[in-house]
C-alpha cells in the first residue's frame, strides 16, 4: 500500500516562495498538499539546498503541506552581510520559519537539518508535532571527520568561486562527505538546482563561501538532551554511513523515549539522494502511523 502511494505521488514542480525572518529573506519550496491535514517542513544539511529533497518530497503530499527551507546564505535565500552564519543562526531562523507557517508541523531534517531539528524539539517543543532525525549525529560528527573538514577549510572561504561553463561548474561539484549511489544524470541535476549563471556569462552555486567562517570562532553550542524530546520520533540513518554509527544510532534511539530506528539500505550519508525510495517509505511508514495516533 505504502508503495503504491509513493508511486502515484504527484511530480508536480514545487513553487518557490520566501518568507522574511529575523530581517533575512527566506526562501523556501511549496509542494502544496492539504495544510488543515498537517504541515510537513524539510530541512537541508551544512552547504546543501531545498532541492535536496526533490525525489522525496513530491511523495509526501498525500499526507499534507510539505515545504523545504533554504538556510540563510544557501540556495536562493539571501545573504548575510556582515557574516553571521553558524548553528545558532540557522536555529535562530528555522524558528522563526515555524512561527512564520503558525502551526505545529512535522519536522525532518537531514545531516546539519536534523542536528537543528533536535535543538527545536528539546527547545520549542510547540513548534512540533513529530520529528524525524535523518542521519544526523548527536554532538557533532566524527573527530576524523571534523579534522579533514579542518583541513579542507584552510582552502576555503574568500569570494564565490565563477566558473567559465557548466561543464566546469559540474566537474566541481561534489558531496561531502564522499560516497554516494547517484547517477552522472542525477548529480549534475542536483548540481544545476544549486547552480545560476551570472551576468557576465560565468557560473557559480548559490552559496555563500563565508557561511564556513563560523567554524574558525569559539562555539558554546552545547548538545541538547535527547531524554528531553517526548514527540513522536523516527531516527534515519544510512546502511553505510560514515557519520552516524550503528552504535551511535541505538544509543539516540534509546535516548528519545518511544523513538523508532530505521536504517536505510543502500545509502551513505546522503539518505535521501541515495535512496529515495526507501526514505519515502520509511516516512510514509511513520506518517500513517501518526494519523493512526490522532
Amino acid at each position: 500500500m505504502l508503495q503504491e502511494q509513493a508511486a502515484t505521488a504527484s511530480t508536480a514542480e514545487p513553487t518557490g516562495k520566501f518568507a522574511t525572518v529575523n530581517g533575512i529573506r527566506l526562501h523556501y519550496l511549496d509542494w502544496g498538499g492539504d495544510a488543515a491535514s498537517r504541515t510537513i517542513v524539510l530541512v537541508h544539511g551544512g552547504s546543501a539546498h531545498a532541492h535536496w529533497w526533490d525525489d522525496v518530497a513530491p511523495h509526501l503530499t498525500a499526507y499534507g503541506r510539505v515545504v523545504a527551507l533554504d538556510f540563510r546564505g544557501h540556495g536562493r535565500s539571501h545573504w548575510v552581510d556582515p557574516p553571521e552564519y553558524g548553528p545558532a543562526a540557522y536555529l535562530k531562523d528555522l524558528v522563526g520559519f515555524l512561527e512564520f507557517l503558525a502551526t505545529p508541523v512535522v519536522l525532518i531534517g537531514h545531516s546539519m537539518g536534523g542536528e537543528l531539528s533536535q535543538r527545536v524539539a528539546v527547545h520549542h517543543p510547540k513548534l512540533l508535532s513529530a520529528l524525524v532525525i535523518i542521519d544526523s549525529p548527536h554532538g557533532g560528527p566524527p573527530i576524523t571527520t571534523r579534522l579533514m573538514w579542518r583541513w579542507k577549510r584552510r582552502k576555503q572561504g574568500g569570494e564565490r568561486p565563477e566558473l567559465l561553463s557548466v561543464e566546469a561548474l559540474l566537474r566541481r561539484f561534489r558531496l561531502s562527505p564522499p560516497g554516494h549511489y547517484l547517477s552522472p544524470e542525477r548529480m549534475a541535476r542536483l548540481a544545476l538546482a544549486g547552480a545560476e549563471q551570472l551576468a557576465n556569462g560565468n557560473w557559480a552555486f548559490r552559496f555563500d563561501p563565508k557561511t564556513r567562517s563560523w567554524r574558525r570562532k569559539r562555539s558554546d553550542f552545547q548538545k541538547p538532551p535527547l531524554k528531553k524530546i517526548t514527540m513522536p520520533t523516527l531516527i534515519m540513518r544510512g546502511e553505510s554511513s560514515a557519520l552516524v554509527s550503528v552504535r551511535l544510532a541505538r544509543r539516540m534511539h534509546r535516548a528519545i523515549p518511544g523513538s523508532t530506528l530505521k536504517t536505510i539500505p543502500r545509502a551513505y550519508h546522503h539518505v535521501p539522494l541515495d535512496n529515495p525510495e526507501a526514505t519515502v517509505e520509511a516516512l510514509t511508514e511513520f506518517l500513517e502511523s501518526l494519523s493512526q495516533r490522532a
